[in-house]
């Protein structure tokens, strides 16, 4: 996502819908010139897409672009769903994670989300240490307004992203700041820690940047069985 303000005047914008919890002031807009639907929480743009569905932002489009060939991608966090609707139309299976349910209702309703994405509503960390499955790719999207939760930067996430991950799959994830800051470094020097090679992407979109750090596992992920019965 971006920080940006919200689009003003009455008659540029109308407003689809309006969600207001403890952590979340989420409007979903539609810009009246070209049906193009924008999904914000405060003055965070986590989507924007045209009438038709298709993502018209560039880190969107700069994961989508790292992400290319997974075939089954587990995607942290949903927002208005634009990564996994563009996964999901160009042939990937999707499971979509979002501790906040509403999000699947919204990017389903405003966003165009396809029906075949699998929507899972489970916190991402604790999804990550349940789960017994593996993905071709997992590309994380967790925010808290523009910043991450301190709650998923454990000492743990690299191991948890390597164990879910085949072995020759990738890992891609969203900072919304430079390719210096302090949760970019922090990520790629726990997944070095992990014995991986992360690298940082830098997306610019009007002066405002994100850092897609990817990488590679290496690792064979050693997951536990599913105890039946």
């Amino acid at each position: 996502m971006r920080w940006v303000g919200i689009a003003k005047g009455a008659h540029s914008v109308k407003v689809l819908e309006v969600r207001d919890d403890d952590e979340r002031r989420v409007r979903i807009l539609e810009q009246r010139r070209d049906g193009s639907r924008l999904y914000y929480d405060g003055g965070a743009l986590y989507t924007h897409v045209d009438a038709e569905g298709r993502n018209l932002l560039d880190y969107i489009t700069a994961m989508e672009r790292a992400l290319k060939g997974a075939e089954r991608v587990l995607l942290l966090g949903t927002a208005g769903g634009a990564l996994a609707t563009q996964l999901s139309r160009r042939g990937a299976a999707v499971t979509a994670v979002d501790n906040w349910p509403i999000a699947f209702e919204i990017a389903r309703r405003w966003f165009h989300l396809p029906k075949d994405v699998e929507c899972v509503h489970e916190d991402a960390l604790s999804f990550l240490r349940t789960t017994t499955r593996q993905w071709s790719a997992v590309a994380v999207d967790v925010f808290r307004g523009v910043e991450i939760p301190d709650s998923i930067l454990t000492s743990d996430i690299a191991a948890l992203l390597s164990r879910v991950v085949e072995p020759g799959g990738l890992i891609v994830w969203n900072v919304a700041d430079g390719p210096n800051s302090w949760p970019t470094r922090w990520i790629s020097k726990a997944l070095r820690r992990e014995g991986l090679a992360p690298r940082s992407l830098s997306v610019l979109e009007c002066d405002v940047g994100n850092t897609l750090v990817v990488c590679r596992n290496v690792r064979r992920p050693q997951l536990e069985p599913r105890t039946v019965g």
